[in-house]
């Protein structure tokens, strides 16, 4: 339950601080969208917010051995089951695509299946998620 809880922490870390960065950038473009000699800016502004939220999911986790800010932060790691490094393609579903873009989605998705797997199996699951199982990797502590 302590690891569960660690990873919670992390994510909304992680969500808060990408959610605020992309929406200050989306702020700024709605601002320079106003002035019609500045809606190049505008553009600007979204493309950085893209970029700013592919640096944070994918290419630190891919760089800091396997974390994330919030997960660095919470001493956990993101391994393979395999032993391998983890790839960019992993990094950007996982953080980017599951755990950022489809968030309200994801957190109802893993509460459900938590429960589910706890009522079925009658044990603890050790706080794996169906992200990390459809992903083959797994959540340790460092």
């Amino acid at each position: 339950m302590k690891l569960l809880m660690k990873k919670l922490a992390s994510y909304a870390i992680d969500y808060v601080l990408v959610a605020g960065l992309g929406s200050l950038y989306a702020f700024c473009a709605s601002v320079f969208y106003l002035e019609p000699a500045t809606q190049n800016k505008a553009i600007l502004m979204l493309v950085c917010a893209l970029i700013t939220v592919v640096l944070l999911t994918c290419y630190v986790p891919t760089k800091n051995n396997g974390q994330t800010i919030g997960q660095r932060l919470m001493h956990l790691r993101v391994v393979n089951k395999n032993g391998k490094p983890r790839t960019w393609w992993q990094s950007f579903l996982r953080e980017c695509i599951l755990k950022v873009s489809c968030a309200p989605l994801f957190v109802l998705f893993s509460v459900v299946y938590y429960v589910v797997y706890l009522l079925i199996m009658q044990r603890n699951p050790k706080g794996e998620l169906a992200h990390d199982l459809l992903l083959k990797t797994s959540v340790v502590e460092v």
